[in-house]
Parts: structure tokens; C-alpha cells; sequence
């Protein structure tokens, strides 16, 4: 049957001729058959069975015409519309007009079609002949923009950002009004839509829309204004509004005006608070660095010789020790009364910040005709006097003083890079200075600075190139005149300048964490020198606090008794009490640590400090050496004399031996003897000296008597 036309498939045969009326020939079906696109079909309306299909029709629905021989019209309907055509074909009410029917194709596809019926006879029978279109795809495109226009519609509606369009042909009236923009100007949107703004705002702010709407109109782009405005319900709010006209299709003049609104306000104010925190220090709620140099950038532009600006850094004395010793919680406390006290200090237009840890700032712009000096003078003085008053901390009664650098503008820079740098300069020429005091800047200190810079870059290479040497003093013990052991002293072997004391660098070497390595280096280069030595002569070595910051402390000392095969109570650790001032918790662990491995550890320079009873108890010291300040006053002053025996006392108390250092005449030495010291070291008995003379001195004392021990007794 998809061969178009052949009557005696599926009909009596064919007549061969036309029949009057509506009858129509073979030849007529043929062509409508074979030429056109369009499916049809001829079925008779009493059986319903199809007597010709088109190819257009087999195509579309892909039954073959095997199938169609066995099937009727109700056979490509689904079952919810059979019925309805089985009253069709008896109404006839699907002829000579257009009818919606469903139709099922072989696949099991439902599709929409339009069909046109109309009576005819076919091989002299009354049939129907049926011309189909296949509405499917115009459907689904209807469907489609149906679902498009209701999800915008609903998109539109739910949108967080309010949506509105005024209809400007008729006065601006509002076209559109979606639910968020009624919730940020708190309105309904049914009673908006239809309005003008008159009728919905207040009659200044209405105006404002009106005039913003005429130069969004005008414009080609987006109009934008941000307004804190008040709500209906009477709240204050940051509303960010933005306007376009809508370009027609044809390139005609725009009608409809898209608005669309944001509530910004609590964007504004997080953006405010982020703002703050960025610019702000977040324990004290002082300017930060960053803020304070802006400031200052801004400040020192302005300043003159007649109102110059004026600016402090701060750096509170022993701070560390405090955070360290009663920990961060009291540390922090502290910084935030120390910030309330500088805040109590400063006026309107100046400035105090927390540049960090426990560094402050001040900037004052000195404006008072000529009595400046005046004003920084008494600032300065106030400014230390508020370090007065003790601090209480969890408690615990504090005082901590502040030292105070200054620098000028214009007269110690403009530019608030150097500005910043003379401060600092000044800063740490009152610290030199003994803190508790201010510095102004002076040109010099720069020259300081740079020679500082230059002595840094040295050591770091001369620890690269091997060019420091230990040298080694005696350590005699008073009861038989024994050489017991020698400490070990650092010296630089400088190319121009010749060897370098210690003293000249080793402060230089702490600032800038070099003493580390050097550190290392002394404490390898000992052990390895000592293990030549007799078993019972020691090596003492001081350690830096420095040192007790690294972790790699205990690991150095481990590898350097390892690789030296030096006995580990042969080697003693001199620290001093700065050692509990910083870190004393862990700097307590890692000592306990050294002592587990046999490590000898001694307290240097005692009694010059403030707490070295106290040091006695919370660690078991194997030595006390006594400061030589009191053995150089042991005839001055007879109060040196009392410490001296105390000393004593507490080395046979603690069971630690005792040492003097600084001997340097036999009255001393002999005194010291009398006073039951366990050891001494000084001029007197040996200068520190290069290893090859410590090898001598040793191989002369024999058993530990020298020449100059038997003439002192």
C-alpha cells in the first residue's frame, strides 16, 4: 500500500473512469498521491478501514503496507481518542473543517496533528478522504515558549534583586513591581503595579525617580545611584538602584524603562567592618601599620617648618619577658592597657597605632604657632609618665617602662619611608641607651645603622668562610692548684681589623639570629678540641638565649658529643638568667634534656641580675660562677665580701661548685682560697689563649699544678 495508488489492494478494483459528483478517478488519486508532500489516506466510514495511504503518510507514521492492510483508522489513534472518532465519523463533524486529533505512530510516539476531511467516492463507494498536517513540532515550540515565558514570569517573580519597568509612554506607570523589590521598600507589589511613583513614595523622593528615569531614558547605557533611603515601615536602608531604557526591535524610540534594585545594606556593612579590621589592629582597635602609613603619608605632605609633624615610635622595655613568663592571655592585656593609656594621651588629628608585637605609634601634627616644641616636649614627658603607673595583669602587679624614638618633618624627611625609618633609627638608639628614655634623630644614626648592616653582612660571611677561632682561659680549682678546665671564648679574625672581642659583635650576631650558627660552631669546634685533652679537663661553653629559641639546640650538642667521642660531663653550658626571662618553660625542658645526656650546666654572672635565688630552685645547677664585679670590689666595698660568702653557701647547699671570675691579683685569689671558693678564673691565672698554647699549659701543669699557682700560695 506505500506504493501510492494500486485500487485492487485495498479496494473492489479500479473503475477506470470518473463518476459524477465527488467521485474521483484513478488517474486524480494517482497524482494527489504521488505529488504531494502531505500525508493522506482514503478510509471507508463504515468499516474504518483504510483503503489507500499516501507515501507522505507511511513516511510520517511508519506503519508499512503490510500493516495498513489489517488496520484502521482507530488503529493510529490512542485509546482516549477512539471514541471521539467513532462520533466523528458518525456526525461527520470532521468534515470540510479543520479538527486537533492525537495520532500514534508505529514507535509508540504520540504526536499532534491537524486533520481536513472531506466525502468522496472511491471506486464507487461513499469514502472519506483525510489530509493530514503534523502540528507536533509547532506544538512542542508553543509548549516550549509557553514554559519559557511562565519560568521567566516565576523567574522574575522570586528573584532576590528587584525587577521593576515603568511604562514611560504613560508617565512612568510601573508595568512590573516583583516581590523583592516590594520587600526592599517595603510595598506590596499588587498595589504598585499600576501606579505611578507619586502615589507610592514620597513626593521628594518620587521626584528624584522621575528625574533619574529621564536620564536613564536619554542615555545609550545603564544609569547607576546608590541612596540610603527611608522605607515605608520607617527602616533606614542602602539601596542600589540601576536604570536602563529597553531597546525596541524596530530601533525605535524605547518605551519601557528596566529598573533593577538591591538592598546593599548589610553588604555596606560588612564592607565597612572588613574595611576597619584591614586598617585596624584586632586586639587593641588601634590603626595598624598599614593605616599609620598612610597617614602619615598624608600628614608629612603637609607639614612645614612652622607646623611640623611630629612622630614617635614606642617599644615596650622587657615586653617579651612578661609574655613569656606569665603568658600570651597577660601579654595581651597589657597591650591593651598600654593602648588605652596612649589614647588618653593624643587630641583630635592625632594618631596612635599598633604597628605590631609590642610597637606603637604616634604621630602629631604640631600646629600651634610656633610653641610646638612646647607641645612634643610635654607630650614626651607625659607620655613616659603614663608608664608611672603599674599594670595589673590576672592580678599580678606590673611596671614596664617604654623606650621612645622621634623624628621630624620636614626635617628628617618628607617622605614617610624615611620618615618611618629615622623613627625606628631613634628608636633603637634609646633602647642603646638603656631604655626607660627618648632619642630625637640624628643624622649619625643612620651612619650607625649602616655600619651595623655592614658588620652583619661580614659575619655572615666570615661564618661561610671559617674566620672565627676559639681561644681558651684557664679555670683553676683553689683547693690544689689543679688546672681543671678552660672556657672556651670566641674571637673574630677580621682581615683589616685584626681579631674582634666578643664584645663588639656578639649583639649584632643575637639581633639578627647569626649567633645560632656561630653558636653551633663554638660548641663542635670545643668539644672537638677538648676530646685531645686529659679526661679530667673540661670545656666550658657559653650559651647565647638566642640559642634556646632554636629547637636544634639539643640536636647540636647530641651530634657534637657524638662526633667529637667527648665524655658529656666534660662539657659545661654557661647560661645566665636571661635564659628564664625568655621561654622559661621550654628553655627549662631542653636543660633538663642536656643535664639527662651528663651535660654540666652553670649559672654565669650571678647575682647581677634580679631573680637568680629564684633560678636556684627551679633548676639544678651543677656550677655558680660569680660575677667579677664583685671580685674586682672585694676590698672597696665590704658588702661584696658578705656575697662572696653567701655564694659559698649556696654551692655547698645546692651542691654546685663554685667559680669567681675577673681574678686579677694574688690578694684576691688569696682571699677567695680563704672563703672556701671551689674555683677561679682571671688574668691573674692565664689570658684566653689559642689552642696550641692550651695544649702546652697542659702538658706543663703535669698534674695540674702551673708555676704561677705555686708562687700566688
Amino acid at each position: 500500500m506505500n506504493t501510492a495508488w494500486e485500487a485492487g489492494d485495498v479496494g473492489e478494483g479500479n473503475q477506470g473512469a470518473a463518476a459524477a459528483g465527488n467521485e474521483i478517478s484513478d488517474r486524480d488519486f494517482r497524482v494527489l498521491f504521488t505529488t504531494h508532500p502531505t500525508p493522506m489516506w482514503v478510509y471507508d466510514p463504515q468499516t474504518l478501514r483504510f483503503l489507500v495511504v499516501n507515501a507522505a503518510a507511511t513516511a510520517l507514521y511508519g506503519y508499512s503496507a503490510e500493516d495498513y492492510r489489517r488496520m484502521s483508522v482507530l488503529d493510529i489513534r490512542p485509546p482516549s481518542e477512539r471514541q471521539r472518532m467513532i462520533e466523528a465519523v458518525k456526525t461527520r463533524s470532521d468534515i470540510e473543517r479543520p479538527e486537533r486529533w492525537q495520532h500514534l505512530k508505529a514507535d509508540g510516539e504520540i504526536i499532534e496533528v491537524l486533520t481536513y476531511g472531506r466525502e468522496v467516492r472511491f471506486n464507487g463507494v461513499a469514502a472519506i478522504l483525510a489530509i493530514v498536517q503534523d502540528r507536533s513540532e509547532v506544538t512542542k515550540a508553543h509548549r516550549e515558549a509557553s514554559d519559557v515565558r511562565t519560568l521567566l514570569d516565576s523567574i522574575v517573580r522570586n528573584l532576590p534583586i528587584g525587577v521593576f519597568v515603568k511604562d514611560m509612554a504613560d508617565d512612568g506607570r510601573y508595568a512590573l513591581y516583583n516581590a523583592a523589590c516590594g520587600e526592599i521598600f517595603s510595598h506590596n507589589p499588587v498595589e504598585v503595579i499600576g501606579k505611578l511613583d507619586h502615589e507610592v513614595f514620597p513626593r521628594h523622593l518620587a521626584e528624584t525617580f522621575r528625574r533619574r528615569d529621564h536620564v536613564a531614558m536619554a542615555g545609550e547605557g545603564t544609569f547607576a545611584v546608590e541612596d540610603t533611603l527611608h522605607r515605608a515601615d520607617g527602616a533606614l536602608r542602602d539601596v542600589r538602584i540601576v536604570k536602563r531604557a529597553i531597546p525596541t526591535a524596530d530601533g525605535s524610540a524605547p518605551r519601557y524603562l528596566l529598573g533593577l534594585a538591591e538592598d546593599v545594606t548589610e553588604r555596606r556593612s560588612f564592607e565597612t567592618r572588613i574595611a576597619h579590621l584591614a586598617m585596624h589592629d584586632t586586639l587593641t582597635g588601634l590603626p595598624n601599620r598599614a593605616y599609620f602609613t598612610e597617614t602619615v603619608h598624608a600628614l608629612a605632605a603637609k607639614a612645614n617648618r612652622e607646623n611640623p609633624l611630629a612622630l614617635l615610635y614606642l617599644d615596650i622595655d622587657h615586653f617579651k619577658t612578661i609574655n613569656d613568663s606569665m603568658g600570651h592571655p597577660a601579654g595581651d592585656a597589657l597591650l591593651r592597657g598600654i593602648a588605652a593609656r596612649l589614647r588618653s594621651l593624643v587630641l583630635p588629628g592625632d594618631m596612635v597605632a599598633r604597628l605590631g608585637g609590642d610597637e606603637f605609634a604616634i604621630a602629631l601634627p604640631l600646629s600651634e604657632g610656633g610653641r610646638h616644641d612646647t607641645r612634643l616636649q610635654t607630650f614626651i614627658r607625659d607620655l613616659i609618665a603614663a608608664f608611672v603607673a603599674p599594670f595589673e595583669l590576672d592580678g599580678v602587679v606590673e611596671h614596664v617602662s617604654c623606650s621612645i624614638g622621634v623624628a621630624l618633618a620636614p626635617a628628617n624627611g618628607r617622605d614617610e619611608t624615611v620618615l618611618l625609618r629615622n623613627a625606628d633609627l631613634a628608636l633603637y638608639a634609646a633602647k642603646e641607651a638603656g631604655r626607660a628614655t627618648y632619642r630625637f634623630y640624628e643624622p649619625d644614626m643612620r651612619l650607625k645603622a649602616q655600619k651595623r648592616h655592614a658588620l652583619t653582612m661580614e659575619l655572615r660571611q666570615s661564618l661561610s668562610d671559617g674566620a672565627f677561632e676559639l681561644h681558651y682561659q684557664p679555670i683553676m680549682a683553689l683547693a690544689d692548684d689543679t688546672l681543671v678546665g678552660f672556657e672556651a671564648l670566641i674571637r673574630w679574625r677580621h682581615p683589616e681589623r685584626g681579631l674582634v672581642l666578643p664584645g663588639e659583635f656578639i649583639e649584632v650576631a643575637e639581633e639578627t639570629g647569626l649567633i645560632v650558627g656561630i653558636g653551633e660552631w663554638v660548641i663542635r669546634q670545643a668539644c672537638r678540641v677538648a676530646a685531645g685533652w686529659p679526661e679530667h679537663i673540661k670545656i666550658a661553653v657559653n650559651l647565647s638565649p638566642c640559642q634556646f629559641r632554636q629547637v636544634g639546640l639539643l640536636v647540636t650538642v647530641v651530634s657534637a658529643l657524638a662526633e667529637s667521642r667527648l665524655r658529656p660531663d666534660r662539657l659545661e653550658l654557661e647560661i645566665t638568667e636571661s635564659v628564664f626571662l625568655s621561654g622559661s618553660g621550654h628553655n627549662i625542658e631542653v636543660l633538663n634534656a642536656l643535664r639527662a645526656l651528663g651535660v654540666r650546666i652553670a649559672m654565669d654572672d650571678f647575682g647581677t641580675g634580679y631573680s637568680s635565688l629564684s633560678y636556684l630552685r627551679s633548676f639544678t645547677f651543677d656550677k655558680i660562677k660569680m660575677d667579677r664585679s664583685f671580685v674586682a670590689g672585694l676590698d672597696a666595698e665590704p658588702g661584696n665580701l658578705a656575697i662572696i660568702k653567701a655564694v659559698v653557701g649556696l654551692g655547698l647547699g645546692f651542691n654546685a661548685t663554685t667559680t669567681a671570675e675577673g681574678v686579677e691579683t694574688v690578694e684576691q685569689l688569696q682571699r677567695l682560697r680563704a672563703e672556701g671558693l671551689d674555683e677561679a678564673q682571671g688574668h691573674l691565672l692565664g689570658r684566653p689563649m689559642p689552642a696550641s698554647d692550651a695544649a702546652r699549659l697542659i702538658a706543663r701543669s703535669g698534674c695540674g699544678e702551673t708555676e704561677l699557682l705555686r708562687r700566688a700560695g
